[in-house]
């Protein structure tokens, strides 16, 4: 199985909520696509390093879930 590469093509700021989100999307499949939250008023220069914390973070929700059936 090949590596996925998900590019990052977002960073938005909600004011309000005073949150901030990075976005990705699939290098092989754009129709594919992930929004997850990092720091508040993140600056340019440190996207990639919290991108790639809240991916791991979400990654070990993840496999640490339990799926059921209604």
């Amino acid at each position: 199985m090949s590596v996925s590469i998900l590019t990052i093509v977002g960073l938005s700021h909600d004011v309000a909520q005073k949150k901030s989100y990075v976005n990705f999307v699939w290098a092989d499949d754009p129709s594919k696509r992930l929004g997850l939250e990092v720091p508040y008023g993140l600056p340019l220069d440190q996207i990639e390093a919290e991108a790639r914390k809240s991916v791991d973070a979400l990654s070990g929700e993840l496999s640490a879930c339990r799926l059921e059936m209604p």
